[in-house]
């Protein structure tokens, strides 16, 4: 089975893909938020949402790195077999 995050997007291999692009994002994600704190404390419910919005997108992301592996197409099909 293959697991995209969007229609037109890559299919995802696994959850070690997705960790790589976690850890490429959050630094970048890191200095904006801290970036914005400094500069605009009065932001900060904003701030705040935003955080909780990228770390829930990384949450869906995550879910989809584990079910690409779990479904990969010769232990999905033995598994389906079995049961």
């Amino acid at each position: 089975m293959e697991i995209r995050m969007a229609k037109a997007g890559a299919p995802i291999t696994g959850v070690a893909e997705v960790v790589a692009k976690m850890q490429r994002q959050l630094p970048t994600h890191q200095s904006e938020w801290l970036r914005q704190l400094r500069d605009q404390p009065e932001t900060f419910a904003d701030l705040e949402r935003n955080v909780h919005v990228v770390f829930q997108q990384l949450a869906d992301q995550m879910v989809a790195g584990l079910l690409a592996e779990a479904t990969q197409p010769a232990d999905w099909a033995q598994d389906a077999k079995k049961a």
